[in-house]
């Protein structure tokens, strides 16, 4: 193989999708979103940071006590809501009517991308956030979701790790 930069203008290439991987970073991206809508309309946090990756991903959230329970009362609950496998859908909106809509933005710190049109992710009847994202079709798709590991990083600041297994049948 030649190196990149033995590549010229107009040189031919071709590319494979690694679609193992990339399917599972989708699982693992839309259970994210399923964790964040209901850590949201829970308990009124938004999502700190986050790191998504085929091992596992994280998730910090502004959750002001440190309840273990809490926490993983929202992921029992996101597993039975995978089990009901409400379909994923993506669509456009204009900025201003996507904006206007409550609970869009679920982040912290950080307001959609200025562009003209936003692109929204809705799991039908859950969730509905502007992202640009890869998804999975159906929340069935995703498998369950694994807490493999929770942490309090701060006064309100909580980490949450989290893997995604096999689909549900």
């Amino acid at each position: 193989m030649e190196s990149p930069s033995s590549l010229k203008v107009g040189d031919k290439v071709t590319g494979r999708v690694d679609w193992e991987r990339r399917h599972t970073l989708m699982k693992m991206h839309t259970a994210g979103h399923l964790l964040s809508s209901l850590f949201y309309s829970r308990a009124n946090c938004r999502i700190t940071g986050n790191q998504i990756d085929v091992d596992r991903s994280r998730m910090d959230f502004n959750l002001e006590s440190f309840d273990r329970t809490q926490i993983e009362g929202y992921v029992t609950e996101a597993n039975e809501l995978i089990t009901k496998d409400a379909p994923v859908k993506t669509y456009f909106l204009e900025r201003g009517e996507a904006l206007k809509l409550p609970d869009m933005v679920k982040l912290a710190e950080a307001a959609p991308p200025a562009e003209a049109q936003l692109r929204i992710v809705e799991i039908e009847g859950i969730d509905r956030q502007a992202d640009g994202g890869l998804h999975v079709s159906h929340l069935k798709e995703i498998g369950q979701i694994q807490l493999l590991k929770l942490e309090n990083k701060g006064k309100t600041n909580r980490r949450l790790y989290y893997d995604t297994q096999n689909p549900v049948k």
